[in-house]
Parts: C-alpha cells; sequence; structure tokens
C-alpha cells in the first residue's frame, strides 16, 4: 500500500476517497519531540515539551556511543508526537504501527496508555480509536528504553542501540478489515502447499476482524497479478465473522506453468491481492508478494532452489550505519547495491529482526534470506524469558511470512553451555518455527562451545550452521576443511554452511608478507591478513559439496561497544567496507573477483602507499585471463596465477620517490584496468 505524506494524507482522506481506497497508509515520521532520559509527567495529554529536541524518524539516540568503546547510554529516553485527527475519520478504525522501538517500549494517547511492547526488533500495533480527539490536537507519547534486562538478547558482540529507529505509520481501515493486530503481520499469509514449471499451489489464510455490533457475511476475493499487472488467477471464498470477532479464513489458488522465484537469476515475484467485499463493495485491500519457489539441502549436493543446484554464496549484515540502527530506505539501497557489486546472491541477516524494506530489495534482487531470531550467547530459563522470546519468533514469522527471499528461519547465535537449559529452548523454539510456518527449515548459528557441548541444540534443527574462526580466533586458515569436515560427520552428514569466518582489518594498518595472524584482541590488525584469510577458505568451501552455503563475518565495520582492538575502539572491523562505507577492503574485491561475472582487475595494498623498503610483491585479484603489469610505465610482463582469481609478482622493484602502479586483464574481449600509487622512501638512518 501507499505510504503517504502526513498534511498530503489529510488532504486526500475525505469521503469519496473512503469509497475507492477503503484503507490507507499515512507516514507518521515527522515533527516528533525527544528527550534523552525519564521525564516524570511525560505521558500526560498536556505536558511541556517545548525544550525538548526536534527529531525526525528513524532515529537513535546513541548512534556515536559505541565508538569510544567506554562511553554507551543505556536507559530510558522520552518521544512526544501532537497531530490532529479529522472529522472525516470518524466511523473509521485507526491503528499506530511502530516499525520497531529498542528494547522496550511503552505508549501513550492523550495520557491513556495503549499498551508495552518488549523486543527492540519487531513492529508492533495498537488501535487507538477509542482515545481519539476528533478535530482537535491529540498528544502521542512513547518511553523507551534500551537496557538489557529480561528481553532477549541478553548477550552479543554489537551495540544495542536506542530509540525509534525505524518508521511509525497510521493505518485507517474500515469496521470489517483484515485485521494489523496480529502480532503486526500483514493479516494475510501465502503459504506455497507446491511449486515446480507445471504449476503451483498456495493457501492463502486470511484474517479478517469486525468492530460492528453485528455479524458481517463478506467474501475474501483472492487475486494473483504478474507483473504487467495481469490477472492470472482469482480465487473467492465466503465467511462470516462474529460482532467485535476475528475470523480466520482460508482457501486456496493455483498458478498454471509459474515463472519461479530463481534467485538471483531470474527474480521473478507476482502479487496477491486479498479484497474484503460485502455487498458488492470493496471493503478493504491487502497485498503481498508472492515468489514461487522450491528449496531444500540435498546431503551430499547442498542447496538444490527449484531443482538445480545452487551455493549460497553470502554474507552477514547488520542493520547499522553511520547513524546506528536509524538506517533509511536510501541506506539500505546503498548497502544492497554494494553486496550485488560484490556478487553475494543470500545474507545473514544477524542477531535479530531486519527491516521490511530490506528484505524487500532481496526480493527484488533474488538475494536468498537467512531471517535470524533475537537470542544471542545467554538463555535464561524463566517464563518471562522464554515467553519474550517465543513472541519475538511469532513477530518474526508473520511479519516477514510472505517474503520469498527468506529461505529459512534461525533460532539463535551461539548459545552457551554455560547458560541455563540452551537444548531446551532451542527445540521449543524449532517447534513453534514448524508450527508457525511448516514451509521453511529451521537453522541456528553454532559456536564452537555449540558444537563440543550442545549437541541437542544443534541436532533439534534442520539443517546445520557453523561460526568457525580458524586462522583468527587460533589455528591456521587451512585448518578450516578439516573442521568442516569433522563436524558435518559429527551432526549427521546432513550438509552444513559456514555462517561466519574472517578476520578483523584496518585501513590503516598494514605489514607485508605475512605468514602468522596478528593478535586478535590487539592494535595492529593488518588489512593484509583478512586478505590471505578469505583467500585461503573460500576455496575450502567450495570444494565441499555438502556445503550448502556460506557466510562470510561480516559486510560492513559495526558498533561493538566493548571492544578496544584495531585502530579504533567500539568497532568490529571483520567487515569488507568499512562502517561509514568510504573504503571498500582488499577482501571485497577478492569475493568481486569470485562472485562477480563482469571483468575486473584490483590491485591489493594500495592503501599501503608510503613504502620504506624498494622490494615488494605485487597482488592483483582479477577473473581475467591474465594480467599485464606495469611500473611507472614499464611493462613487467604478466603475473604468476598463484591461486584461482589470485595473481602474483615476486621481488619487484620500487623506484625512490612516486610510483605508479598498472594492471590490466581481459575477459570475453572486455578489457578491465587498475592502478594506485606508491611512494618509496628509504628509512632513515638509526641515530640520525
Amino acid at each position: 500500500m501507499r505510504i503517504l505524506r502526513y498534511s498530503a494524507a489529510l488532504a486526500l482522506l475525505g469521503g469519496c476517497c473512503f469509497a475507492q481506497a477503503p484503507r490507507a497508509e499515512i507516514a507518521f515520521n515527522s515533527d516528533w519531540k525527544f528527550y534523552r532520559g525519564d521525564v516524570e509527567g511525560a505521558s500526560a495529554e498536556q505536558f511541556a515539551d517545548g525544550s525538548w529536541q526536534a527529531v525526525t524518524l528513524p532515529h537513535t539516540w546513541n548512534a556515536e556511543d559505541a565508538l569510544p568503546g567506554d562511553k554507551m547510554y543505556q536507559g530510558p529516553g522520552w518521544y512526544r508526537k501532537e497531530f490532529p485527527s479529522p472529522n472525516e475519520w470518524r466511523g473509521r478504525r485507526v491503528f499506530l504501527r511502530f516499525g520497531a522501538a529498542s528494547l522496550a517500549a511503552d505508549v501513550y494517547l492523550n495520557g491513556n496508555k495503549l499498551g508495552s511492547h518488549e523486543g527492540g526488533f519487531a513492529a508492533f500495533c495498537f488501535e487507538i480509536t477509542r482515545y481519539l480527539h476528533f478535530d482537535a490536537q491529540n498528544a502521542l507519547a512513547v518511553r523507551v528504553d534500551n537496557r538489557r534486562g529480561t528481553i532477549s538478547p541478553l548477550g552479543g558482540d554489537f551495540t544495542i542501540y536506542g530509540g525509534l529507529y525505524r518508521p511509525v505509520t497510521l493505518i485507517l481501515t474500515g469496521s470489517l478489515a483484515i485485521t494489523p493486530l496480529d502480532y503486526a503481520g500483514p493479516g494475510v499469509y501465502l503459504r506455497q502447499v507446491s511449486a515446480s514449471l507445471d504449476s503451483a499451489e498456495v493457501e492463502v489464510t486470511t484474517k479478517v476482524t469486525n468492530s460492528s455490533n453485528t455479524t458481517r457475511f463478506y467474501i475474501a476475493q483472492v487475486t494473483v497479478l504478474d507483473e504487467r499487472n495481469k490477472t492470472i488467477n482469482v480465487q473467492r471464498a465466503s465467511g462470516a465473522v462474529s460482532s467485535l470477532g476475528t475470523q480466520v479464513l482460508k482457501e486456496s489458488i493455483g498458478i498454471r506453468h509459474p515463472r519461479l522465484w530463481n534467485g538471483a537469476k531470474d527474480p521473478y515475484v507476482y502479487t496477491a491481492r486479498v479484497d474484503l467485499i460485502e455487498k458488492g463493495k470493496r471493503m478493504d485491500t491487502v497485498e503481498q508478494p508472492l515468489g514461487v519457489r522450491d528449496f531444500h539441502v540435498d546431503p551430499q549436493r547442498g542447496g538444490i532452489l527449484n531443482g538445480q543446484p545452487i551455493r549460497l554464496q553470502g554474507v552477514c549484515l547488520h542493520q547499522e550505519g553511520p547513524n546506528g540502527w536509524a538506517v533509511s530506505e536510501k541506506d539500505e539501497d546503498a548497502d544492497m547495491a554494494t553486496m550485488r557489486e560484490m556478487g553475494a546472491n543470500a545474507v545473514r541477516l544477524v542477531h535479530y529482526q531486519h527491516s521490511p524494506h530490506f528484505l524487500t530489495l532481496c526480493d527484488r534482487y533474488g538475494v536468498i534470506a537467512w531471517s535470524e531470531l533475537a537470542l544471542v550467547n545467554n538463555v535464561h530459563y524463566t517464563d518471562e524469558f522464554r515467553q519474550n522470546v517465543r513472541q519475538q519468533l511469532v513477530e518474526m514469522i508473520r511479519q516477514n511470512f510472505n517474503h520469498p527471499s527468506i529461505f529459512m528461519w534461525s533460532m539463535y547465535n551461539e548459545i552457551g553451555s554455560r547458560t541455563e537449559h540452551p537444548a531446551e529452548m532451542v527445540k521449543e523454539l524449532v517447534d513453534l518455527a514448524h508450527e508457525e510456518d511448516p514451509s521453511r527449515p529451521t537453522t541456528g548459528a553454532a559456536s564452537g562451545d555449540t558444537m563440543a557441548n550442545l549437541p541437542n541444540a544443534i541436532n533439534v534443527l534442520d539443517l546445520i550452521s557453523l561460526n568457525i574462526y580458524d586462522g583468527w580466533y587460533g589455528g591456521k586458515p587451512e585448518d578450516l576443511g578439516a573442521d568442516l569436515d569433522k563436524y558435518n560427520q559429527k551432526y549427521g552428514s546432513k550438509g552444513a554452511s559456514l555462517s561466519e569466518y574472517g578476520a578483523g582489518a584496518s585501513v590503516k594498518q598494514h605489514q607485508q608478507g605475512m605468514t602468522q595472524p596478528p593478535n586478535p584482541n590487539g592494535r595492529f590488525h593488518p588489512e593484509e591478513w583478512q586478505d590471505i584469510q578469505h583467500e585461503t577458505q573460500l576455496p575450502i568451501v567450495e570444494a565441499r559439496p555438502y556445503m550448502w552455503g556460506s557466510f562470510l563475518w561480516v559486510m560492513f565495520d559495526f558498533g561493538s561497544a566493548g571492544r578496544h582492538e584495531g585502530d579504533t575502539d567500539g568497532i568490529n572491523d571483520k567487515g569488507l567496507v568499512t562502517r561509514d562505507r568510504s573504503v571498500k577492503k582488499d577482501a571485497f574485491y577478492y569475493y568481486k573477483a569470485n562472485w562477480n561475472p563482469e571483468a575486473m582487475v584490483y590491485i591489493t595494498s594500495r592503501r599501503d602507499d608510503q613504502r620504506t623498503s624498494p622490494a615488494t610483491a605485487i597482488k592483483v585479484y582479477s577473473n581475467c585471463e591474465k594480467i599485464t603489469l606495469k611500473i611507472n610505465g614499464k611493462s613487467l610482463g604478466e603475473l604468476t596465477k598463484k591461486a584461482d582469481r589470485v595473481y602474483v609478482r615476486d621481488n619487484v622493484t620500487l623506484s625512490d620517490g612516486a610510483n605508479l602502479v598498472e594492471a590490466e586483464g581481459s575477459l570475453d574481449g572486455k578489457i578491465a584496468r587498475d592502478a594506485c600509487n606508491w611512494t618509496y622512501k628509504p628509512a632513515a638512518a638509526k641515530g640520525n
């Protein structure tokens, strides 16, 4: 549905408009006031907030707190907003939907408490109809608190930002409507019963709500539209919903010879539109994406999409940028473009539910998504904690059920054996996930502790996934192969994914000729070791057909308030791109050479541009057939192919002063070039 600017929406919400568009959605993100801290009486209808900060949503109050590494505001913050409710809204139902609030929120309208929500990553929705002042101003107040407590996640190597960091929307419907109150889900759920090139069958569940004082008889009409908005099929079912009640209506619709959603090759998305019709009049409409596809994992062949093998070439992604979690759609568009430039066809959305806009991008571009519950590291086996985790799982599944890009639900990340009853909780969550969505498999990202000590927390999952950092947190990069084989065999030889692997890298720190890893907890994280780590480990994964996917850690550097390593406190620097998105590290181009078929050449160690030794090796990443090299215009001939996509020339001598390094290659007749400048200045003799 269209999201309208608030001022424009008021002009459109006349009586004739409702007849044509029974549902209206109004963006509700401007003209908020914010105060960081607790304020007595801030929930009241009449409250003096004139001195508060003016903000626009999405907003977070501690985007930079993580960077010093030791200053992190965790506590309450208040938001307030005044808005009119025009007389034309009378007779409508009005809902207020928050995209997310970290981590807990209490919501008040005109001094009346609408409710609370615990969990920092899911949307939540309240009906506000009964509390509105018509033809008058309304006062909305929201208290948000980002302190860790009994709300999952209890742990995790990432900063918990606070605030209303996703958009807020007003939803207006009639008295007979598809409910927006089903865990803030769309109220329409599309479950694929079968999918092939010959035919597809989709079960459509619609949840209909009635706020009137009489039973309502209606028709739920399901229409499948192709990308040109042409009708493919129509199915109707009749229903009756009692006064002040909600009815669940199921019907099936088929598609003959469907065009399959086939990942990045052909991410075809139909639209499923559900219209509620009463006495010939359309009362409500909801549209949802429908991608027809079949995915499973073969124990020997890995991932199978629509009958064909596919290896998930993935990255891990946090919902973060320079403004913390207050990430705009424009920011997410840019991040997706960066991932697609590199050639990734899959993404692990860590360690919590991500935004609907990013999942829509995954649908559109054919990027296979792993959606993850915010159960990280620590488990408290109390009724309060268990219910909160179960709530967050149901929210994640229902709110994102219809995204064709989501192939799996992840139950956890690196739960530890020293927490309370983790295996029992995982079993409960897997059962709940299967109940909510029998069409998708479950997985979970297991740490070394999980693998060694919690076999039941892994065996209960449908798909096995392993976080292994050989070569960074101990061991050598080449140990990865033996570890993958060992754990795949230990857990039933049913195939596995490498859900995390990688190494830290500072674009400001360099060391040539590395053979040993740096201290991962130290201040020196040279970019060159990250290159070695990924050059070694990607071929290991790709040599094992049972590996259905790999997800490198991580796409972008991100805030982690407790870290004191690399060149900046408070940053996890394992990203292939810096947190501010200004620099793509060398390893980014290694993956681009492997995953993006467009001709490319890239000279590594380009930022090590002040050299004190004349002798150097020159390494180039490329997917071209051969690479030629020039130094200061003089040809040095072809580079030696050290490994797939990696070309090297050893013992190159730099001239005093500036050196222009140029590399060139060709692929299918297309020329690719790269160049960088290095300055050689001999180190001053000691004592001078």
